[in-house]
Formats: structure tokens, C-alpha cells, sequence
């Protein structure tokens, strides 16, 4: 007689936050193409081959590099081992040969990594873990020994009147697969201020995942953060000493009263409720 499978209804699953995040936060084709373009702005003549992801969690960018092109590496460093390990499990696997090329190290961005790399990042606002400005600065030294000559470090931050109060904020996501194929249901997005001190410019945010059936994920990930202004990092980049600092921000649709989902190099950012800008250092 065959045995047959239990499996708990779908509604009863244990939630995956990471692959929750994932569909939630990250827009992995968009911030590659970024990446490269800024690259090749500063390196017309050859193309980037070497990649490290900074802060990587799950690894998303790095895996995505790679299978980019067959001559391409990347390495992606984290101090946490759990989304280190929920990457050799739900996306190596998947990433067939191109796994290979991807190499995870459970370690601090503060200390310098070989071989030298053409692009490395620390996105989604992870560099706001440095409390301290010396932390921040050791960070950019580590980052920019990291690089090749005329090599690019890519971060981005935000601010604007509305991020720095209190907020909630809910964005409905549609149904999808986690990299492994598993389906995740529609569920919706909630990211919390909780509170800023203006003192030392300390951030206390939540991110919440809530189900059409009533169940919610309360507190999936806690950032504790120092809200750095974009002169801040500039005058650390500077110190660490990369030569070239730019600002990008997306440009705005009049139209369609939105952003058009086009980066520009920015000289002045409007003053808005919410802003986003990325900085691309050189070194």
C-alpha cells in the first residue's frame, strides 16, 4: 500500500518572509540594468565582468549577474548565516551552472574582499545599519580596496518630509513564485516607521506581510537604522577616498503624475514627502 503525502493546506503553510520580501522590495532587472549603466558611463570601452552584492541577504543580485553571461562572477557578503543558507537552498539550485560563478561569504563588508571586482553595491538602504560614522568610513575604505581601478560602488538612501515621521504604508503584491517555484499567494505589503529620533537621526522601521485570509506575518524584518542625508555620505565617500561622487534619482512623469522608472544624474532633488537617490561612487 503507497503512503501518501500530508501536506497542510495552503492556508496553513508556514509563511517564507524572505521569499516574501523578494516580490515585496526587490526589483533585481531593474537595479542590474542600473548598475551597468552606470558602469559603462564611466567605462565606455569594456565591459563589467566581476560583481559584489554587499549586505546580499538572499543573494538575488548576485545570482541574477551571473546568469547574465557566461564570463561573469559574483560574490555576495552578509554577516546573518540565515539568508545565506536560504539562498544555497531555495535559489542555487535553481540557478543550475551559473551557480557555480556565485560565491557566499558569511563575513563583515567592513574588511577588504579579493579579487577585486568592476561593480559592487549595498542597496536597500542596508549601509544605514553604521551607527557610527567611523563604521560608515571603514565600510567605503574596505569597499573601494575591494575595487578595480575606475571600479563603482552603487547605494542608495531616502528621505523627504513623510520619511521622517511616523507612517504606514500598504502596497498590494500579486500572486507569484519564490525562485524554487513554490507559489506564494497575493498578500500585501505593509512598511512601518515606528519612530526617529532627530538627536542622532536613529530609524526604527518594521516590515509586516499581511493575506487576503486574515493571517499576517507581524514584524517580518526590523531595521534599526541612522538615517544618513546624502551630503553626509558624500563627505565619507570622499574620505575613504573614491574620486567621483554622483547623484540619481528618477525622473517624474507629468502625465501620469508618477516617477517614469528612468534614472537621471541629478545636480538638485525636488523636496518631496518621499525621495530616492542613488549614489555611485568611482574609485
Amino acid at each position: 500500500m503507497t503512503k501518501r503525502r500530508h501536506t497542510a493546506p495552503r492556508s496553513r503553510r508556514r509563511l517564507d518572509r524572505h521569499a516574501l520580501y523578494e516580490v515585496a522590495v526587490q526589483g533585481v532587472d531593474w537595479d542590474l540594468d542600473f548598475l551597468e549603466r552606470v558602469w559603462r558611463y564611466r567605462n565606455p570601452a569594456r565591459e563589467p565582468r566581476l560583481f559584489r552584492e554587499d549586505f546580499c541577504s538572499t543573494a538575488a543580485l548576485a545570482t541574477a549577474w551571473v546568469r547574465r553571461g557566461r564570463d561573469r562572477r559574483a560574490w555576495g557578503v552578509d554577516l546573518d548565516p540565515e539568508p545565506l543558507a536560504w539562498a544555497r537552498r531555495h535559489r542555487l539550485p535553481w540557478a543550475r551552472e551559473a551557480a557555480k560563478r556565485v560565491t557566499l561569504v558569511r563575513g563583515d563588508v567592513r574588511q577588504a574582499r579579493r579579487p577585486a571586482v568592476d561593480v559592487a553595491c549595498a542597496l536597500n538602504f542596508s549601509w544605514w545599519v553604521f551607527h557610527e560614522r567611523t563604521d560608515l568610513v571603514r565600510y567605503l575604505r574596505a569597499a573601494r580596496a575591494s575595487l578595480k581601478p575606475r571600479g563603482v560602488l552603487v547605494m542608495n538612501l531616502f528621505g523627504g518630509g513623510d520619511a521622517e515621521r511616523a507612517l504606514v504604508e500598504r502596497t498590494r503584491k500579486r500572486a507569484e513564485h519564490s525562485p524554487d517555484g513554490t507559489p506564494l499567494p497575493r498578500f500585501t505589503y505593509v512598511w512601518e516607521h515606528a519612530s526617529l529620533n532627530p538627536v542622532d537621526r536613529r530609524l526604527l522601521a518594521h516590515i509586516h506581510f499581511e493575506l487576503p485570509n486574515g493571517r499576517r506575518l507581524g514584524r517580518a524584518f526590523t531595521y534599526d537604522w541612522r538615517m544618513y542625508t546624502i551630503p553626509e555620505l558624500r563627505d565619507a565617500l570622499v574620505e575613504a577616498g573614491f574620486s567621483h561622487f554622483e547623484v540619481w534619482a528618477e525622473g517624474w512623469d507629468a502625465r501620469a503624475k508618477s516617477g517614469n522608472g528612468v534614472l537621471y544624474k541629478r545636480a538638485t532633488l525636488d523636496n518631496e514627502d518621499t525621495w530616492i537617490a542613488y549614489a555611485v561612487a568611482t574609485r
